[in-house]
């Protein structure tokens, strides 16, 4: 599946800045995963610039605590612009009844942790794409630390979550 859109280079906000600015003065590969992705730090000021790129497989084996839907698949791309805050996903599922819920939630593989960003209303065919503005202190997080984040998609046979697939951590 191709990603939604690519955009021009764009500064972090002041409040991203802060939270990202303990960093240091060395490249955070997290935060450049591609070549139109620029970082930089110093210590009176931390700028990124561009986009984040994650994506994760997802699986009913891998919900916690489970069960899952044990045939159920997909995948989750999500990008997370730097300077806006904005997070566009795409996601796809296989094999598992209509999806009524998509989430990003806080957490690592063993645990099940809070819902932190809505991926939109999922179709009944079990493929949808969308964008939505998160606080910018919690997109730079999610940019800087995806592993310790989850996506998972919720329907009416599994309401704790049908399948689930970790974001990968650089």
């Amino acid at each position: 599946m191709p990603m939604l859109r690519r955009s021009s280079l764009f500064a972090l906000p002041v409040a991203a800045a802060l939270l990202l600015g303990a960093c240091g003065d060395d490249q955070d590969p997290a935060l450049t995963p591609g070549d139109d992705t620029t970082t930089t730090t110093a210590a009176s000021g931390y700028e990124a610039e561009g986009e984040v790129e994650l994506s994760a497989d997802l699986s009913g084996d891998a919900e916690v605590p489970g069960p899952g839907d044990d045939d159920g698949s997909g995948a989750a791309e999500v990008t997370i612009d730097l300077a806006s805050a904005e997070i566009c996903f795409e996601v796809s599922v296989d094999n598992i009844d209509p999806p009524t819920a998509a989430h990003i939630h806080e957490g690592t593989p063993d645990e099940a942790g809070p819902i932190v960003v809505e991926l939109g209303d999922p179709s009944d065919d079990g493929v949808w794409d969308g964008c939505t503005v998160a606080d910018a202190d919690l997109a730079a997080d999610i940019a800087a630390n995806p592993a310790g984040y989850y996506v998972n998609v919720h329907n009416e046979p599994f309401p704790a979550g049908a399948v689930r697939g970790q974001l990968p951590g650089s």
